[in-house]
């Protein structure tokens, strides 16, 4: 039987490519006709609820949390691409902790919140301030990142302490951009000086997406043709205490490992890998 030529597979490819874009650009078309009717009863609890703030924050991330699942799973269903949070293992530790990571892919901030459950984390400036997304971040206690003020910085700081000292686990990316596909931007030190502040550990988690899809380099439009694969798996946990509490060095440790992860072309991280034992509270 011969063989399909080159020519032959190139058109697979092809057609396997435009229905994957054409099914997200339903997606997308469809989130934005919902979108607003959903956004509005988190927009009017948030404003009518008057009970303790912080059990009002752990309704709001629920639905959070309860929302990006579902989108995940529309998104696996129909084989736009495939991320099952319940198959990622992290074995965080139990006390509060920050939660670093890389940032390949536009999807990123739903897969770490899937994945975590109760987290807090730090929001662009011009994502935290679009009209009724606001409401639903401050609520649920995300908060607002550095703007061009350098006191900014400090602020963000402190919130980030208060959310930890609340019992709940911060996710960041140090890089706070994507990613160039295959490569990683210098780490800022904010996530760091936060975990040596609070004194509590740093999770450096790794993301995959095979084949890259929703980077930079991939858009939306433009998807692969093969069922693209997100991965989330731990490299590491490091506590403060072990670096004097030097957020500094302890910033440079970690993006060392990320660079040397990257380097080796971003593997799966083997079972033999050196990892820090699970901590307990």
């Amino acid at each position: 039987m011969p063989r399909p030529d080159r020519s032959q597979h190139h058109l697979l490819d092809s057609l396997w490519s435009i229905l994957r874009a054409l099914r997200a650009a339903i997606s997308i078309l469809l989130y934005v006709l919902v979108s607003p009717s959903g956004f509005l009863p988190y927009v009017l609890f948030r404003l009518l609820h008057r009970g303790d703030p912080i059990a009002r924050a752990r309704i709001l991330q629920r639905a959070s949390i309860a929302g990006v699942r579902f989108m995940h799973w529309w998104l696996r269903t129909f084989r736009i691409i495939h991320f099952d949070w319940r198959h990622v293992r992290t074995e965080l530790p139990q006390e509060p902790c920050v939660i670093v990571a890389n940032h390949p892919t536009q999807l990123d901030p739903t897969v770490l919140m899937a994945v975590l459950g109760h987290a807090c984390t730090i929001v662009k400036p011009s994502v935290y301030n679009r009209l009724l997304v606001r409401h639903l971040l401050a609520g649920a206690l995300h908060f607002e990142g550095p703007t061009l003020d350098p006191m900014s910085v400090a602020h963000v700081v402190d919130h980030a302490v208060e959310r930890l000292r609340l019992g709940f686990h911060l996710f960041v990316f140090p890089e706070a951009r994507r990613s160039p596909q295959g490569q990683l931007r210098d780490f800022s030190r904010i996530a760091f000086e936060i975990a040596a502040r609070a004194n509590v550990p740093v999770v450096s988690l790794a993301l995959r997406c095979e084949p890259c899809y929703l980077s930079r380099e991939t858009p939306l439009l433009r998807p692969p043709a093969r069922l693209p694969r997100v991965f989330v798996e731990r490299l590491a946990i490091d506590r403060p205490d072990d670096f004097a509490n030097d957020s500094r060095v302890l910033a440079r440790r970690v993006e060392e490992r990320y660079q040397a992860w990257v380097a080796a072309g971003m593997p799966p991280v083997a079972a033999t890998h050196e990892q820090t034992p699970t901590l307990k509270a």
